[in-house]
């Protein structure tokens, strides 16, 4: 569910497994995920990527996952800029 691409799975599995063991917030790497997939069923890409990036960050992982944020990322803000043309679309409809 984290993937845009299929052809991402693999590495990003392989990412997970460099994510933090050290990590002394209790937040290991499943919860990660769980937080993320949350995050991705609710439409919060943003949000997504923040968790993902931040979990992983100074580790192997960050590399890897860069590019699912770098893309999950511009879909948000393309996501915003349709529902911003959207809404001004509909502003010239009503007058």
């Amino acid at each position: 569910m984290l993937i845009l691409s299929p052809r991402k799975d693999v590495c990003l599995t392989l990412a997970c497994t460099q994510v933090r063991e050290d990590n002394q917030s209790g937040d290991g790497i499943e919860s990660v995920i769980n937080k993320v997939e949350v995050y991705l069923a609710e439409g919060k890409l943003a949000e997504a990527a923040a968790c993902l990036e931040e979990s992983v960050r100074g580790t192997q992982a960050a590399e890897i996952v860069a590019g699912w944020v770098r893309q999950a990322r511009n879909r948000a803000i393309s996501e915003q800029a349709v529902l911003l043309l959207q809404s001004y679309a509909n502003s010239l409809s009503l007058t």
